[in-house]
């Protein structure tokens, strides 16, 4: 009989310690999960954040606070030289101002000076040509900006520089090689355009 309540005390001890010990691993569950959810609600506001209030949606769309879009509407562009100018100032307008209008009532004048220049790679590719001769079959559209700001009585408040490159294929039709080099062309204009935006966000925000 002693040996029987020995038994039956033993296996009530350790049922007692097994249940005390499930219960105390669920509140270190709980506080862990909950410190997870605290953390990321702290981070979730600061990804892709920037000074001055600017941050990144996607791959390249600006958005930027009321204060810094208050400063753009306040900016006008002076007009490019070039078809390539162009292409860069329009993106650029589009960025600081939406849909809106340029401000009738400008604050600063912002002046662009662009560049672009297309490189073709070494001969790595053979074709049945008569000459037996190659030609280049990848080319690099390069371009280059820099800007300055500078306020209604032609003082210097900022200034950067960018540059952008990208690649395309060269094909055997003429035809298809000059779509091709223009398409390369639009998309460094733009992102060339994007990164001079986010230059002059930090610029204004410091404005």
């Amino acid at each position: 009989m002693s040996l029987f309540k020995w038994v039956f005390c033993a296996g009530f001890a350790c049922c007692l310690f097994m249940l005390l010990y499930g219960c105390s691993v669920e509140p270190l569950y709980r506080q862990k999960v909950q410190r997870g959810i605290q953390v990321g609600s702290q981070m979730g506001p600061q990804v892709g954040s920037q000074p001055g209030g600017t941050a990144l949606h996607g791959k390249h769309a600006g958005v930027v606070s009321p204060d810094l879009a208050a400063k753009f509407a306040t900016v006008v562009v002076e007009e490019p030289s070039d078809r390539f100018g162009q292409m860069v100032r329009n993106r650029l307008l589009f960025l600081m101002y939406g849909n809106g209008s340029k401000p009738s009532v400008p604050v600063y004048q912002l002046s662009l000076h662009t560049s672009v220049a297309t490189h073709t790679s070494v001969q790595v590719e053979i074709y049945e040509d008569p000459d037996g001769m190659g030609r280049s079959s990848v080319g690099t559209v390069i371009s280059r900006a820099s800007y300055m700001l500078r306020d209604m009585n032609n003082v210097v408040v900022a200034q950067g520089k960018g540059a952008i490159s990208a690649s395309f294929d060269r094909f055997r039709q003429e035809y298809a090689t000059v779509q091709a080099e223009e398409n390369a062309q639009k998309r460094v204009a733009e992102e060339l355009a994007e990164q001079i935006f986010m230059l002059l966000s930090k610029d204004l925000a410091k404005l």
